[in-house]
């Protein structure tokens, strides 16, 4: 019997078993460590990209104000012995007063570090800046990757721009704004660690947060803009728990209140101010009117719109008159009015409307710390500068990742689509090939003063301050260096016409009269040496190198009498004024006031104990009121310290001289003519000494020496005639009597 058919039904698909995943298929679970790995390829990719478009900085030397926070800074070159005094001083304390002064002490102490490690080394200092840099952008690349909840791609766009963008080289090629990238640096670090404090709860995470927080604030103070940023971030966007923000916002602002009364007792400690703004680095304080002062305020702001945009060219300094003054007719000033304003509505309207918008972030972040040195709630010390994009163009750099998010990557933001991307790479690796080309040529123009100043002064010539620039680096830098004279008088000469420019375009340029009267000075010019340094003094209640100055024209010109009020003058305005102290104890030297001389010296010993004129001075003046025991020591003292000074050996020789200690003289005497054949004063001692020996053909034979080298060296002319008498040879001796009868009439043999 046939067996019955079923129903043919649709075939039922059985449950797999549990099957373990492949290898090349990862699970949710191992998804994580994928990003882990990403994050971390694409951070070592920023920092190595970092380090190849700044790495010719490395070949730089020391700019700018390198010198005064680093390459001359008496405190920061005594290596880690210097950290704790910069940590209870004012920024500049170990350079010279300055009356606009500030407390950051974090890069100093670093400064300080970096010497203690490597000496005074521009290439170690260079190489930290680059390093550091190199942390700020995997620290914004890390901090937007949380801000975006996993928009990897975008958050890397936004922080290869900001590696590559040329508006930084300011900040990384000079090293003394150190000070910039480590107040970005913590403060970005702060919010890493604070994102962590906010999803976990730990309460150390806080502490650490504000711990990194504070020492943003010990770096530069302008990161008081985060007292905005930080509730802006976690209570918009990672807002996992309200308390948790709100002790955030109360952590931060207890911070930045220690910070400030830190800055106030120290700065008050030492008379320091902040609060005057000179019209050479901000000329919106002589601004005609109120009205043109803000929109010339607006203008600037649209020049770091253009800047970011398009950063060419890039100067060092935009002071007068690099910007110039206009109204609100003004159609650019309009067009920033239009851009800040649609800008600051735009993100407070999507930051309102849409939850966690990057858009609404990327504007306000901009907005909030560029709004500090925009000059018009108030002034800044300077009109305009591009250190002060270095925060904003974080968000800058952020709106244009986003952009390339919305239109070109539009929903597709994942990293394999992201390199597979043809349009997005077609214009991403032009914009930052063309970026790092900027970036490293303007590396280049770092390289010394001389070549940035000219460098700048090409794109600018009508800024007053670059015109300075030149003029002061070419008397104080590069004629010292200089021994033939008619180079010397080459460069006071070119020196002198930048001077005058400057001067010619801010007439009111106290400093630059400052320098002109040291290059008339140079040039033995002490008419207009005295003048300008007299324009100066007037001008200037502070100009205690003018002062100095003007004291060494009335020493130079035999009027010490009317040097030492001006001496007292320079030191009245710089305590620590140690030159001033000794060229005044000369002036007294001179008027043969030796105890008033003695006892400056001894001060400015104990201010500086290495100054080693100052050892020089005591020697000549216990030598000329004829104490030679006690100036010895001090003359063996200079020639320790500066064993090459023919001038402090000559000196011990003739203390041995006039000490009856006749070979002992001799024996230096002519240790100084072998090594400086030249050096007449040592030919003409050495005469000296060889007649009390009664060596008097030896006497002959050098006096005559010591005339081929300077024919109008006649005062020794006596001491042959004396000597051939001497020998018993009257006839030599009866013409060489003749001789120095033309200029000694009373001489007889």
């Amino acid at each position: 019997m046939a067996k019955k058919q079923q129903p043919q039904r649709q075939p039922v698909q059985p449950t797999p078993a549990p099957q373990q995943p492949r290898k090349t298929e990862p699970t949710a679970q191992a998804m994580p460590a994928r990003k882990m790995s990403l994050t971390l390829k694409l951070s070592l990719l920023l920092g190595v990209l970092t380090f190849v478009i700044y790495f010719n900085t490395l070949q730089n030397g020391f700019v700018l104000d390198d010198t005064m926070v680093y390459a001359k800074n008496t405190i920061v070159n005594q290596g880690f012995d210097g950290i704790p005094e910069l940590l209870k001083t004012p920024r500049l304390k170990g350079f010279g007063y300055l009356k606009n002064e500030n407390y950051r002490p974090l890069s100093l102490v670093m400064f300080a570090a970096e010497v203690g490690m490597f000496g005074l080394n521009a290439t170690a200092a260079h190489f930290f800046n680059i390093l550091f840099f190199a942390v700020c952008v995997i620290l914004l690349f890390h901090f937007l990757n949380k801000l975006l909840e996993g928009k990897t791609v975008v958050a890397f766009i936004a922080a290869l721009l900001f590696a590559v963008h040329p508006i930084h080289t300011e900040v990384v090629a000079n090293i003394k704004s150190l000070d910039e990238i480590f107040c970005f640096l913590f403060a970005f670090l702060s919010l890493n660690i604070f994102v962590s404090y906010m999803r976990t709860g730990k309460i150390w995470w806080l502490l650490l947060g504000l711990i990194s927080l504070f020492l943003s604030f010990l770096s530069k103070e302008t990161v008081i803009t985060f007292l905005g940023i930080i509730p802006l971030v976690f209570f918009f966007y990672i807002n996992n728990d309200k308390r948790r923000a709100i002790f955030m916002t109360a952590g931060a602002a207890v911070v930045a209140g220690v910070y400030l009364l830190i800055r106030h007792n120290i700065l008050s400690d030492y008379g320091a101010s902040t609060s005057a703004v000179e019209f050479i680095d901000n000329a919106l304080v002589g601004a005609p009117s109120m009205a043109m002062r803000l929109a010339t305020a607006f203008f600037t702001l649209g020049m770091y719109v253009k800047l970011l945009f398009i950063p060419h060219p890039l100067i060092n300094d935009y002071g007068y008159n690099s910007v110039p003054y206009v109204g609100f007719g003004n159609v650019w000033v309009l067009l920033s009015v239009v851009i800040y304003v649609a800008a600051g509505v735009a993100g407070l309207y999507r930051l309102v409307k849409y939850k966690k918008d990057p858009w609404a972030f990327g504007i306000l972040f901009y907005m909030a710390t560029i709004a500090l040195f925009s000059n018009i709630v108030f002034l800044m010390g300077s009109a305009m500068g591009e250190r002060f994009l270095f925060f904003a163009s974080a968000g800058f750099c952020l709106l244009a990742a986003l952009a390339i998010e919305k239109w070109i990557l539009k929903a597709d933001i994942s990293y394999d689509s992201f390199v597979k991307n043809k349009l997005a790479l077609g214009i991403l690796i032009p914009v930052c090939l063309i970026f790092s080309y900027l970036t490293f040529a303007r590396n280049a123009e770092w390289k010394d003063n001389p070549t940035l100043f000219k460098t700048d002064l090409a794109k600018a010539p009508e800024n007053a301050r670059l015109n300075y620039y030149i003029g002061n680096e070419l008397v104080e830098n590069v004629l010292p260096q200089e021994k033939d004279t008619a180079k010397r008088r080459e460069i006071l000469n070119e020196g002198i016409e930048r001077l005058h420019k400057a001067i010619s375009i801010f007439p009111r340029y106290t400093d630059a009269y400052t320098e002109l009267g040291t290059a008339y000075l140079n040039l033995q010019r002490y008419d207009s040496a005295e003048v300008n340094f007299k324009i100066a003094i007037s001008q200037s209640a502070y100009q205690s190198i003018a002062a100095n100055n003007l004291g060494t024209v009335y020493l130079r010109t035999n009027r010490p009498a009317e040097a030492i009020p001006y001496y007292k003058l320079a030191i009245q305005i710089k305590g620590d004024f140690v030159q001033a102290m000794c060229n005044m104890a000369s002036c007294y030297s001179v008027l043969k006031q030796f105890d008033s001389a003695i006892l400056w010296l001894n001060q400015s010993l104990a201010i500086d104990p290495n100054y080693a004129d100052a050892y020089m001075q005591l020697g000549l003046a216990y030598y000329f009121n004829n104490k030679y025991a006690e100036a010895e020591p001090y003359f063996r003292k200079a020639m320790e310290m500066n064993p090459t000074d023919v001038n402090a050996a000559n000196n011990l020789g003739a203390v041995y001289l006039n000490s009856g200690k006749l070979q002992q003289a001799a024996d230096i005497f002519k240790q100084v003519v072998a090594a400086n054949p030249g050096y007449v004063n040592a030919y003409s001692n050495l005469g000296h000494c060889y007649y009390q020996m009664k060596q008097y053909q030896a006497a002959i034979d050098i006096i005559t020496r010591s005339l081929q080298v300077d024919p109008n060296n006649v005062k020794d002319i006596p001491y042959i005639a004396l000597s051939y008498k001497a020998l018993g040879r009257m006839a030599e001796a009866a013409q060489y009597e003749a001789i120095a009868k033309k200029y000694y009439p009373d001489f007889k043999l």
